[in-house]
Order: structure tokens, then sequence, then C-alpha cells
């Protein structure tokens, strides 16, 4: 049953998608929003989509909003810096809350969420008030203007001006992974349809911060040609997790994307120049199969054991010994420092 319910999902992929490239040129990764993390703070804080002014967010751990009120003699903040407490870690304040989500793709509420339940009960108030506040009066006008003069006491209190500036070190490299896979059929620029066609194991495993590539449950991987607008014509093996609840596919994507003329056997070259052979990609893909935003890009090493590159069951494609360092769109440091526009991409929110 599972395996039906996935084939009818691919059906209705290869609707929308047709026989495309499936939308992984670099160009085109869809409308995900301001990353935060340039100087229009007007996306710095996602919009609410409710009258709750948790940050886009209802679980569990989130404080309840209508039993919490703020004494109006507290109101000065003097409680926050008690000389007689710790200090208080930066992300636990309602500062570190907003500043976090900076680092959020505007409208990844999972994002938001991990900034929110970072900060203390207190400064988890705070926030709210001062979303309440800044979304009602500063609906036309996200900045910390606005906010000094809108929203000037919770203003105070969150230090939303350096909030709104918080600038994040982005280690390099951002994680890592070990790759090899064996695949016993080769799709021709389009996605599987039935079960000889794909592999329910993943080939790619490792982290990019806290954060596994590969989610548990279950994992489809499968091998396609293709033609990609940067490297031309390429070998793909992609790396998804699908929910057979849901019917769905998941994230993160694990993406080889193979030069087709450096498919052979030998040992080959992960990079993120336009020269390499190969490239690693972990990032986020929407429901037509586009990549809407990048979290990673390998540098490293692999050896293709076995290629035989024909479309259908005769084709022939095993891989071992891969490792390769993961960098952030945001930190490259062979490109640069900051290779978005280098590279074309929007990069996903950051993990913590």
């Amino acid at each position: 049953m599972k395996k039906n319910s996935l084939f009818i999902l691919f059906a209705v992929l290869l609707f929308f998608v047709g026989c495309g490239d499936g939308g992984n040129d670099y160009d085109k990764y869809g409308d995900t929003g301001d990353s935060g993390r340039d100087d229009d703070s007007a996306d710095t804080v996602p919009d609410k989509d409710s009258s709750d002014t948790s940050a886009d967010t209802d679980t569990a751990e989130q404080p309840d909003d209508g039993s919490e009120t703020v004494d109006d003699e507290d109101n000065d903040g003097s409680n926050v810096d008690d000389d007689s407490s710790p200090v208080q870690d930066f992300w636990s304040t309602c500062e570190g809350i907003i500043a976090c989500t900076t680092g959020c793709v505007d409208g990844d509420s999972d994002c938001v969420n991990n900034c929110y339940v970072k900060g203390s009960e207190e400064d988890q108030l705070y926030y709210r008030r001062w979303r309440e506040c800044f979304d009602e009066k500063c609906s036309e006008d996200k900045t910390a203007e606005c906010s000094a003069e809108n929203c000037a006491e919770w203003d105070e209190l969150c230090n939303v001006s350096a909030a709104f500036e918080y600038e994040f070190t982005i280690p390099a490299p951002y994680g890592n992974a070990e790759f090899a896979g064996s695949f016993s059929f080769i799709l021709n620029n389009t996605f599987p349809t039935s079960e000889s066609q794909l592999v329910y194991e993943s080939f790619a495993s490792g982290k990019i911060s806290s954060q596994p590539i590969t989610p548990g449950g279950t994992i489809i991987s499968f091998v396609r040609t293709t033609v990609d607008q940067r490297d031309g014509k390429v070998v793909e093996v992609y790396q998804v997790p699908y929910s057979p609840s849901s019917q769905s596919m998941g994230n993160p994507v694990v993406l080889l994307r193979i030069k087709t003329d450096a498919a052979v056997e030998g040992d080959h070259v992960v990079g993120v120049g336009d020269e390499s052979e190969a490239r690693l990609i972990v990032g986020e893909i929407d429901s037509k199969f586009n990549f809407s935003c990048y979290h990673a890009f390998g540098i490293g090493s692999f050896k293709i054991d076995n290629a035989v590159i024909e479309t259908g069951s005769s084709g022939k494609l095993s891989f071992s010994k891969g490792s390769a360092e993961l960098f952030s769109p945001y930190n490259i440091p062979e490109l640069g420092g900051d290779a978005r526009e280098i590279l074309g991409v929007e990069a996903c929110s950051l993990i913590w």
C-alpha cells in the first residue's frame, strides 16, 4: 500500500512537472521570501497568521498567553538584569529571540518556533507583547524605527534595533557528509513511477550543524539523467524523505549531480566551482520537486565503481568512498564567503 501511494504521488508530480529539468537549476529556486540577512528589516519578523502573538507557533512548549500578565511595575524591564541572577544566555532573551528569527527564511514557522522556545518564559512574554504591537502598528513599515516610535516600551525591553542588525557567524564547514550507493535503473529526465526504478534506502548520511541530513522514516533514492542549466548534461542521484501517511515528500533532500562526461569509473572531485566534476547539494524541495532553498554544498571526493549511463534497466551506477565537508551558501570560503549571488541561490533557514 505504501509503495502504491508513492507511485500515485509521483504520477501527480509528473503532471505538474512534466518532462522538464525538475527545477534544479540554481536560477530557479522558487519564491521562499527574504532570508532576513540583508539590510531590509521588513522581513526579519515573519507575519503572524492569527491573533496569537507567538510567532506563528502553537506548540505545547509555548506558554499560554491568556494566562500571563506583566506587572506594570515591571514593565521597565528592571527585573531582567538582576545582578543576583546568573548571566542570561543571549538566545533566551527577547532580543535573542528576534535576532534568531532573522536567520529564518520568511514563512518558516518551524524555524521561528525553534527561536521562540529558546527564550525564557519572561522573555517569551516580552517578545509576544512586542510582536503584537509591531504587527499592528508597523504592518506597512516593518523597521526598527517604526518599532521604536510606536512600540517604545517593548522595543526597549527587546533591544529591537540591535536584534534587527544582528550578524551571524556561520561556521565553515557547516557540516559533513559521507555517501555511497548502488543503483540498477536510470531514469530519463523524469521521476520514478514503479518500484524497480528506485531504492528504499539512503545513500548519504551526516549532519548540517545539529540536523541530520538523513531523517528517520522512509527514504527513497533514485538516479536520472537530465540537462542542468549550469552544468549541462548530468546524472543526478536523489535522496528524498517520504511520508506514507500523508503521501508527501519531505526534507532535507540530498542531490549528487555528476557531469555526464565525468560519470566513469575512477576517483572524482565534488566541488562548488563550475569546473567541478560533481556537486553534492542539500536543500529543500517544494511540491513540484523544485529546490526552494539550499542548506549546503559539499567539497570532497568519491569513487565511481561502476557506471553504465544508459536509461532503463540496463543503466548502472555505483559509487563509494564519498566524503565531503558541507558549506552554507552564506559562507563558502572558496567562493569568497557569502556565495548566494555567485551560485544564484536562496539559502535555507539557519540550523542551530
